[in-house]
Parts: structure tokens; C-alpha cells; sequence
């Protein structure tokens, strides 16, 4: 751990939905995708809690999804990422240039920050429902937003050659697109 602060809101934000997008496409358990997704930032923020508060935003977001009719997931899931990454609500570009302290600089842990990113969610999905929220643009990449490359990298990893190729040799089918 490289720092005594926890992800800002709209970094855990975006880990909590790529925590359930990879929970929802794989095989491994909730626990278990949490965990790693923590100790990848572990050289960033403070990981102490952040797995098990990963799980409770993963939990919370998907009892929304339950309980509406969303066709595709994993679309509104990665849409949420972009969102998130690009605007602070749907009214308001995120300013990507700070002129005092550092966009992906360390917060101190909010105990409620699964609560709100289960909120941030809901309130993106119902906007996408009623048009109002900014649509995944099809030429986005998480490659383009340069300003957060270094959480980028590490929410979407590049997938492993060698873990293909072993899961075929194994008769597991291929691992999980990040």
C-alpha cells in the first residue's frame, strides 16, 4: 500500500462495476474477483476494507439490476464506467484538469461509499432509461481517457494469451473479456 487514503468516490465507483462485470462473466466467486480487483490498486490507495466494500457495492447494484428490466448488462455496466469516468452527474463534464490536488489522488475511506455508488448507478440507469444520461459513445475506448490511465490499465487488464490457451488445453472454454 503506497497511500493511507482510499479511491475517490467515482474511482471506487468504476471498480465496483468492473468488479460485477467480471463476477457476472466468470465462474470465480464474488469474494474471490473482489479480492483481486483490491490488491491490484494496492500500490495506489489503502486496500484495508475496499474488497469488502467492493462486495457491498457489487450486492447493491445487483439487486437494482434485479430488480428492473435491463437488457444487456454488461453494456450498461461498462456504459457506467464511461460515464463515470467523464461526468460528475448528468448535468456536469468531470473536470479532468484540476488546478489544486490530483484527480486520482487518495480520499479518506467514506463508510458509505458503497451506498453511493449503488445511488450513482441507479441514478445512471434510470437516466439511460429516460434518455437524459450520456450514451457509450461506440468508438470509446478505456485507452482514451489518458487523464486516468494508470486505474485504466488496471481496470481493464490485457488479457493473458497464455491463460487462453491453458483453459482450452484444459477444456475450460476462454477466460472472461475483461
Amino acid at each position: 500500500m503506497s497511500s493511507d487514503k482510499g479511491p475517490p468516490q467515482f474511482v471506487f465507483d468504476m471498480m465496483v462495476a468492473q468488479t460485477a462485470r467480471r463476477f457476472l462473466s466468470g465462474t470465480d466467486a464474488a469474494e474471490e474477483v473482489a479480492d483481486a480487483m483490491a490488491a491490484s490498486f494496492d500500490e495506489i490507495y489503502d486496500t484495508d476494507q475496499l474488497s469488502v466494500d467492493l462486495i457491498k457495492g457489487v450486492e447493491r447494484i445487483l439487486v437494482f439490476i434485479e430488480s428492473v428490466n435491463v437488457d444487456d448488462v454488461d453494456m450498461l455496466l461498462h456504459a457506467f464506467v464511461y460515464y463515470t469516468a467523464n461526468y460528475e452527474n448528468l448535468r456536469t463534464k468531470r473536470n479532468k484538469a484540476p488546478l489544486f490536488g490530483g484527480l486520482l489522488k487518495g480520499r479518506p475511506r467514506d463508510p458509505l461509499r458503497a451506498v453511493n455508488a449503488a445511488k450513482n448507478f441507479s441514478t445512471y440507469a434510470f437516466g439511460v432509461a429516460q434518455g437524459k444520461a450520456p450514451p457509450l459513445p461506440e468508438d470509446w475506448t478505456h485507452e482514451s481517457e489518458e487523464e486516468m490511465e494508470e486505474i485504466m490499465t488496471i481496470l481493464f487488464p490485457k488479457p493473458d494469451p497464455n491463460a487462453a490457451l491453458l483453459a482450452q488445453l484444459t477444456g475450460g472454454g476462454s477466460p472472461p473479456a475483461s
